[in-house]
């Protein structure tokens, strides 16, 4: 298919035929012979044929990649989508297997707090026994205490006191207690971390 060639705007009545290399401009016959007879020029048609082969090689090539770049796109799109399930799967079972753990502490605690009440409930069991003893011994002792008599400066005084008739009783010792302590395994814990899962890629 051939190709129009323009009308020279310095000669109205030729039509260009060259194109000048060093000007970067089309020209007819006459402009080649009177300013660029020195000039490197081609063949316009020529010249223009052939980029026009060049133009449809580069067009081709840059619809190729344009469909191409549309479907990486869309690609991209749908991994997108993926990428956004599989993570909220992901997120959902370190939730899950979180809320486990959660509860498996959960249980702990009152497993622990429930041992402790318990044990609470034995020590304040046997510090009311020791209160009782000791309430009994303070009533024999007070007894003991008004039996003995009010004057040690008569004999009748002194001879009514009968050695032996009451027994004081004897002063237990108080039994210490001992509270428990919680030591919480802080290394358990940082090793629960640790061992919590494997996010594997």
């Amino acid at each position: 298919m051939e190709i129009p060639l323009p009308k020279c705007k310095t000669h109205k009545d030729h039509q260009c035929e060259f194109y000048c290399l060093q000007c970067d401009a089309v020209i007819c016959g006459k402009c080649l012979v009177n300013f660029h007879n020195k000039h490197g020029v081609e063949d316009l048609e020529e010249l223009c044929l052939s980029r026009r082969k060049i133009i449809a090689t580069e067009r081709e090539t840059v619809k190729n990649a344009v469909s191409l770049y549309q479907h990486l796109a869309k690609e991209i799109g749908a991994e997108e989508e993926r990428i956004k399930e599989k993570y909220l799967i992901v997120e959902t079972e370190i939730r899950i297997h979180g809320e486990k753990l959660e509860e498996a502490a959960r249980k702990a605690k009152e497993e622990y707090i429930k041992r402790t009440r318990e044990r609470k409930i034995e020590d304040l069991k046997r510090l009311e026994e020791q209160r009782e003893t000791i309430r009994g011994n303070l009533e024999e002792a007070r007894k003991v205490e008004q039996a003995l008599p009010e004057s040690l400066n008569t004999c009748e005084g002194i001879l009514s006191f009968k050695v032996g008739a009451k027994i004081l009783p004897e002063v237990p010792k108080l039994q210490k207690i001992e509270h428990p302590e919680f030591v919480p395994n802080c290394d358990y814990l940082q090793e629960m971390v640790d061992k919590f899962g494997n996010l594997a890629i």
